[in-house]
Order: C-alpha cells, then sequence, then structure tokens
C-alpha cells in the first residue's frame, strides 16, 4: 500500500513539473506574436494553427521576431550552447600586428658570372709551350699559360721594325702597326721588348687575365687554334652564387638586399650567412618558381660550385596589419569565408579578402573584418553546413507560406462548393463523393488531385 501511495505522488510531481515547464514558454514569449506552427521533427511541416505534427509530436510556434531577424540577419545562425559545446567550437580575435616569414627553399651554389674570366685569342697560331695543363689549380693574375706561335703576329712585328728603321718611331707608318700589335693583345711590356732587341719574337707568351682556379682547359700541345677559340675559363671562388627557386606565391616576399642563411647536406649544423642579391624578373614556365640569387663569401672554399643547400630568406616583415589564424577561413570556390560571432550561440557568415601568409599560421586581411571582432577557428565547417540547412528549410518555408496563402481561397471556395453539394445530395438522399487530403482533412475538392498545401495525392470519400 505505502508502495502505491509513493508511485501515486511520484506521478503528481511529474506532470506538474511537465506542466510548469510547458507553462514557462507562454510565460516567457507573452506578447510575442506567433507566425506560424511547426513540427518540431520535420521543420518542413508547417500550419497557421497548433495542432499534431504527422509524428503525433505537438506542433511548436515560430515568433515574428524571429523570423524578421533571421532575414535581416543573412547568413545568422543560432546553435543552444550545449551544442556548441559538443561542436568544440573555439574563438580568436582579430588582431593588428607585424606579419612576419622565412621562405624556405633549395638552392644551387654556383660561380659568380661576374668573377669568371674567359682566354680567348684574338689571332691564330700552334700551340708550343703548355705552362698550365691542368684544370682546377689556382693561378695568378699575369701568370704565363702557354706559348703559340702565330705567321701573323710574326709578320706584323717584322713590319713595325721596318717601319721604326725607315720611317722613325714617331712616324705614322711606325705608330699604326705598333697600334696593331696592341689590338692582338700584344702587352706593352713585349712591345718595347721588341723595339730594345730590333728582333721579332717567334713565340709569344699568353698570360693569365685574373687570379682564380683553372674552370676550363680547351689547349693542347701542338694543336692549331683558330681566332676566337675560348682556351681557358678562370674563376675566382671567393665569392659565390647560390641560385635558389622560390614559389610563386612566396615570390611577392622576396626582395633583394634579404638576409639569407644557408646549409649543406655535408655539413649539417653550420649555416652560411649571405644575402639576396637580384631576383629575376620572369617565372619558369614549367616549375612556377621564379629564381632568386644569393651571394655568400667563400674565403676557405667550403662552398663547391656544383653543391645543393637548403636555404632560409628572411623577408621584411609586414608591419601594422589586421590578421586573422589560417584555420578560420573556409576556402569557397573563389569566395573566402569566415563566421563572426558576438555573443555565444550566435554565428555570422561573412565574406572576406585575404592578402598574404605569414609566420605563424597568420594571414593578413584586406576587407571583411574590424579589428577586436570575434572569429570561430575551429568548428567552422559544421557552423557552414548547418547555415547552408537553414538557409534552405528557410527558403522552403517561405515558399510553403506563400502557396498556402494562395490556395486559402481556392480551399475555402471549395470546401463551400461542397457543403452546398452535401446538403443537396443529403436532400434528395444521394450519397456524395468527395476528394480530401489525409494530412490536411480542411482541404475538400469534387474531384481528384494533389494536395494544394503538401502536395500527396487527394483520397476518395463518401458521404
Amino acid at each position: 500500500m505505502r508502495t502505491i501511495t509513493h508511485l501515486i505522488i511520484t506521478i503528481i510531481l511529474l506532470c506538474s513539473s511537465v506542466s510548469l515547464q510547458a507553462q514557462e514558454p507562454s510565460q516567457q514569449n507573452q506578447g510575442r506574436k506567433i507566425k506560424y506552427w511547426r513540427a518540431p521533427m520535420d521543420p518542413s511541416y508547417i500550419s497557421d494553427k497548433p495542432g499534431k505534427s504527422p509524428m503525433g509530436m505537438d506542433l511548436v510556434p515560430v515568433y515574428e521576431d524571429e523570423v524578421t531577424e533571421s532575414s535581416s540577419s543573412k547568413g545568422m545562425i543560432k546553435i543552444d550552447p550545449v551544442v556548441v559545446q559538443n561542436m568544440g567550437i573555439r574563438v580568436a580575435t582579430v588582431k593588428r600586428g607585424t606579419i612576419s616569414r622565412r621562405v624556405r627553399t633549395v638552392g644551387e651554389v654556383l660561380v659568380a658570372e661576374n668573377k669568371l674570366s674567359t682566354v680567348n685569342l684574338r689571332f691564330s697560331g700552334w700551340i708550343e709551350n703548355i705552362l698550365v695543363d691542368e684544370t682546377g689549380i689556382f693561378v695568378k693574375a699575369g701568370e704565363p699559360l702557354f706559348e703559340i706561335y702565330s705567321p701573323e703576329l710574326v709578320s706584323a712585328q717584322g713590319e713595325y721594325l721596318l717601319a721604326l728603321k725607315s720611317a722613325g718611331p714617331n712616324s705614322d707608318l711606325a705608330r699604326t702597326t705598333r697600334r696593331r700589335l696592341l689590338f692582338w693583345d700584344l702587352k706593352e711590356a713585349e712591345i718595347k721588348k721588341i723595339e730594345k732587341n730590333r728582333k721579332v719574337m717567334r713565340t709569344v707568351t699568353v698570360r693569365a687575365p685574373v687570379s682564380g682556379y683553372v674552370l676550363k682547359k680547351n689547349v693542347v700541345l701542338g694543336a692549331h687554334v683558330q681566332a676566337g677559340t675560348d682556351l681557358y675559363q678562370i674563376g675566382d671562388l671567393n665569392s659565390i652564387w647560390v641560385n635558389a627557386e622560390v614559389y610563386e606565391f612566396d615570390a611577392p616576399w622576396v626582395k633583394e638586399g634579404n638576409p639569407a642563411l644557408m646549409e649543406l647536406s655535408y655539413e649539417q649544423g653550420h649555416k652560411f650567412k649571405g644575402k639576396v642579391s637580384y631576383v629575376y624578373p620572369t617565372l619558369n614556365k614549367h616549375s612556377r618558381t621564379l629564381t632568386v640569387r644569393l651571394e655568400f663569401p667563400n674565403p676557405d672554399l667550403r662552398l663547391k660550385p656544383g653543391m645543393f643547400a637548403t636555404v632560409w630568406i628572411d623577408v621584411d616583415p609586414r608591419e601594422n596589419v589586421l590578421y586573422i589564424p589560417d584555420e578560420a577561413i573556409i576556402h569557397s570556390g573563389e569566395r573566402q569565408i569566415v563566421f563572426v560571432t558576438d555573443q555565444p550561440g550566435r554565428y555570422q557568415a561573412r565574406e572576406i579578402t585575404t592578402g598574404i601568409s605569414g609566420a605563424g599560421r597568420k594571414t593578413e586581411i584586406l576587407s571583411g573584418l574590424k579589428e577586436g571582432e570575434k572569429v570561430v577557428v575551429s568548428g567552422q565547417f559544421l557552423l557552414d553546413s548547418e547555415s547552408q540547412l537553414q538557409e534552405a528549410v528557410q527558403k522552403l518555408l517561405e515558399a510553403r507560406l506563400q502557396s498556402k496563402k494562395k490556395h486559402s481561397a481556392k480551399i475555402s471556395g471549395a470546401a463551400k462548393a461542397s457543403h452546398s453539394q452535401q446538403t443537396a445530395d443529403n436532400s434528395g438522399n444521394h450519397d456524395h463523393v468527395y476528394w480530401t487530403c489525409g494530412m490536411h482533412p480542411q482541404v475538400v475538392s469534387d474531384k481528384p488531385g494533389p494536395c494544394p498545401i503538401c502536395g500527396m495525392k487527394l483520397v476518395k470519400k463518401t458521404r
């Protein structure tokens, strides 16, 4: 008996609780105008009065201020705080500050083009003696490389000596023939030696124009060489170049004068310091990269031409820019979207224009946001899906309401006609056939067809 009493008391309390909970919304929403009613489990099912949904649940009211607020705030969605917590939504503040970046890429060590020299003859002849016969060795400027016999040069020397003897050193003929020897790259000291000895030199010694390392040698003993032939290439390796390939999206950052660091694979941990000396004006159409030239000092020759290296370029920072975390941005085709929140549970999709991306996963904002606003950085893809769903449902509801208004007069007229026909049939004791909707019994028609509200097929009835 006591158990039954306790059970009855529990049921009474539960009913009271449910009654209080049902009354709370009414008290809270007192004074608000109801626009329509909808099914709690199917937002597309709407009615202009309270009742039951197709699933047997009570219809819930949708207030006019909710619809107005939703339509006036494009992209605005509301989510219960509990759902927000379950979705793991996090926000970050739009800030103004400095965006810095370090561009990482790879490069190849090269001989500096402005440190290269070529030994090239202006006359033809035969190589009679080679004094520097190996590549890779170091030569000093003025050091003899080889000796060559040239009939053209011997003939020109003879003409000069003849002019000196017949017309004197100050004659036009002597000056012309002497200038000819200089044009053929004979040194001033060698010409003075000819003048002093009054004797033709059978062979001429060709010397290194600069100090450096012999990088190429294209001469052998006894070979005949033509005028214009490149015989030696000499390079100064005390300063080298590194050509690095920078991706297209990093190209706007890199400028001449930016400091750079380089690390070689065979010497991990040691960083060589250099700088950007030139940014090439064209892009490689195959790799879509921009070539950047770096200069590094190389006094101990640790940097060898042909080596590959990892390069870091410290680009100039961007000062006083508006930025947000990279993860806040949703890339939707040609548009970039973020979700802005002004209070918990309220989120609005907003289109933005972005600039460059920097270190620390920061992205510059050119338009669409203001400093101090809060953007969603986690869970925004769920918000995007919810926003699109709510937008689609809202459009469907508006279409349904408009359709319902258009057909209200037609439905009313059909009902009156049916009632008149029923009265006439009843007076004649005849059965009356009509069609109605199983979901909307207020819809009555004298012929088959679809329901103007839900589109379902009308059911035949007899009265």
